[in-house]
């Protein structure tokens, strides 16, 4: 699926520069510039959805922080941060919560 969303980026990038040459060509004469413009327009667009493509889902973001921190927690070595209370601290929770 990555290979298929860079592929995808790298090839709006491509179309996006041809729109933005021939928007510059259009440009140049007087005539046509409205034409241009709003071709240039379309092409900056389609960098910047082409840029979101290449950049990593903000959903596997999440997972790969959820994993560290997963990966964190087991590895801490004071017993009272962990997430298995012990001793008299859960016992305090457990009366608050009732």
């Amino acid at each position: 699926m990555r290979v298929l969303r860079v592929f995808g980026g790298v090839l709006l990038w491509l179309v996006a520069t041809v729109l933005l040459v021939v928007a510059l060509v259009l440009c140049v004469s007087v005539l046509l510039m409205p034409v241009g413009l709003l071709l240039g327009f379309a092409a900056l667009r389609l960098y910047g959805v082409g840029f979101r493509l290449l950049l990593p889902r903000s959903r596997d973001i999440g997972k790969g922080l959820r994993k560290e921190g997963r990966r964190w927690r087991r590895k801490m070595p004071l017993p009272e941060l962990s997430r298995k209370r012990s001793g008299w601290l859960a016992r305090t929770a457990r009366r608050v919560r009732r």
